[in-house]
């Protein structure tokens, strides 16, 4: 990566991230994206798309309520955690090949990432099969049929409501992108290397951390200014071996998704304009009725349904305040409902155009 595009992506993200910091109270009290679907960090664009009304069905902007029985609800927990219990015990088990033949040097350090993120999806898909603790409802990436053996190179980014988050992506990426998708490498923070069941898939299938303080969900991040350079580095590097790239464009868990989404940070958008690649969105809705990101909330179980929507492919964005804006107002609104925007209003903030 040349100087200068390093440059471009340290400046967006440490910039931004410290504009956050200094210029806004802390607070838990949001906008909520239901009424303003341009976001909550920046000033609504001059659009008469801006003013979306929903039915009242969707106008959902308070604490999730019990729709389980205290039995129900109790068993779902326990399904849960035993989900979350072979998850750790089979992953080991199944990646070991991969490990071995990698000290074989029977794999050169792609093929094994890619065989070990291949893994732990088909193991995290399998046991989520075999331990149905969740409804689960897949709404892939549209024409996907129509994507071919090789799908462009693409940045993705979703939102980042629970500690379920990472299990249901792994489940339910083939589904999501298609059999013939590009393997796809997060970009994630550090800090979760403390679970060693976790570092194992994430190391082994060459995930990228980034170091920040763990100074709690809701609060500005602060990073470590430091470890952007080695991020930089394998991010160079997974562009090069042609692995799409994953960003939780939040960077933390959202403990009020119903609120909208926390401030967005220009990383993804950064990502893309260097790389010249397209973004794509992915939306999750519900994995906190399940495990909440709020600790005095935790694993009390209100629901179980749980759905993972994929967008195609949007337009080109010119700015990071225009892909901040599209992904409040698209990833924003499902996160927040469980819902689309009506159709007009979604081909608009995905094509900027109203034919």
């Amino acid at each position: 990566m040349q100087l200068p595009i390093k440059i471009f992506i340290i400046t967006h993200v440490l910039m931004q991230a410290s504009s956050f910091q200094a210029s806004r109270p802390l607070s838990t009290k949001r906008i909520s994206i239901v009424k303003r679907h341009v976001g909550i960090s920046h000033s609504a664009p001059d659009s008469p798309h801006t003013d979306i009304k929903l039915d009242e069905k969707s106008k959902r902007t308070k604490e999730p309520t019990m729709e389980l029985s205290p039995m129900e609800s109790l068993w779902t927990k326990y399904g849960m955690i035993a989900y979350v219990a072979h998850m750790c015990a089979f992953l080991p088990i199944a990646l070991f090949p991969t490990f071995l033949q990698a000290r074989l040097n029977l794999l050169t350090k792609s093929e094994k990432e890619r065989q070990a993120l291949r893994v732990g999806q088909a193991t995290a898909r399998i046991l989520m099969q075999c331990i149905p603790f969740i409804d689960l409802n897949v709404i892939p990436v549209p024409n996907i049929s129509e994507m071919g053996d090789e799908p462009k190179p693409t940045v993705w980014v979703c939102n980042h409501v629970s500690m379920l988050d990472t299990f249901i992506l792994l489940a339910s990426d083939e589904e999501l992108r298609g059999k013939n998708r590009r393997q796809i490498k997060s970009i994630y923070w550090k800090g979760l290397d403390a679970n060693p069941i976790v570092k194992l898939l994430f190391t082994m299938a060459g995930f990228i951390s980034v170091d920040m303080a763990d100074n709690g969900n809701g609060h500005p991040n602060e990073y470590n200014r430091a470890s952007f350079k080695k991020m930089l580095k394998e991010t160079q590097q997974a562009i090069d071996d042609g692995f799409d790239l994953l960003v939780l464009p939040e960077g933390q868990l959202n403990p009020t998704p119903e609120k909208g989404l926390q401030p967005i940070l220009p990383g993804a958008y950064a990502l893309a304009k260097s790389s010249h690649r397209q973004i794509q969105m992915v939306a999750l809705y519900g994995c906190h009725h399940l495990w909440h990101a709020d600790e005095s909330i935790g694993m009390t179980v209100v629901g179980r349904n749980v759905t993972v929507r994929g967008y195609p492919p949007g337009r080109e964005y010119s700015s990071p305040d225009e892909f901040k804006d599209a992904f409040s107002a698209i990833v924003g609104t499902f996160g927040s409902i469980g819902q689309d925007l009506p159709e007009e209003d979604l081909k608009f903030w995905l094509n900027d155009t109203e034919n």
